[in-house]
């Protein structure tokens, strides 16, 4: 992943990009409604990022990137699972299956099997990885790979809807992930 935090012009397209790409999803999003959005030319654009999907990719990466640092972190299971559900309600404000469903419209495949990767490596193992720990320890009973897209589309259904039950999002996790784990048990 490149880093940007020198440059505040890709700094802002990377959010604004993030933003405008979690409303209206890859094709929905057009390099000159960016640029307005930006406030920049095209040019400018495309000095940082080669094309709309290279843009959409390193967008992608770097909201994916982190999350196996925060999943890693020390605590009990609990803590560590209302802590992911935190991360990813803050993240995202959209469904993030919208926008993987979007990677079809990625003509490099190189490119999608990046975000993929990203997405296992960043996400979806080292949760697998927590929920074996779990079940060794007897904390909880099951297939890890079964309890972790159990609890990941538990959590994918609440995203961006926290305020519609009164709640934080610290507190809609702690709900989510009490009753996730009276399931488990």
């Amino acid at each position: 992943m490149k880093i940007y935090a020198d440059h505040p012009n890709a700094e802002r397209i990377l959010q604004d990009g993030w933003e405008l790409f979690q409303q209206k999803g890859y094709r929905g999003v057009s390099v000159d409604e960016l640029c307005q959005r930006c406030q920049i030319t095209k040019p400018t654009l495309y000095y940082y990022f080669k094309d709309k999907e290279n843009l959409f990719i390193e967008v992608l990466l770097r909201r994916l990137h982190g999350f196996r640092e925060e999943i890693e972190k020390s605590g009990s299971l609990s803590q560590r699972l209302e802590r992911i559900a935190v991360t990813i309600f803050d993240s995202f404000k959209a469904d993030y299956s919208h926008l993987v469903h979007d990677l079809e419209h990625i003509k490099q495949q190189g490119n999608v099997a990046r975000v993929h990767q990203a997405f296992d490596d960043e996400l979806f193992s080292p949760i697998t990885t927590l929920m074996q720990s779990a079940v060794n320890e007897g904390d909880i009973q099951g297939n890890a790979k079964f309890l972790a897209h159990l609890f990941m589309g538990i959590v994918e259904n609440y995203i961006s809807r926290s305020g519609e039950f009164g709640s934080s999002n610290k507190v809609l996790a702690k709900k989510l992930v009490a009753f996730f784990l009276k399931g488990a048990r």
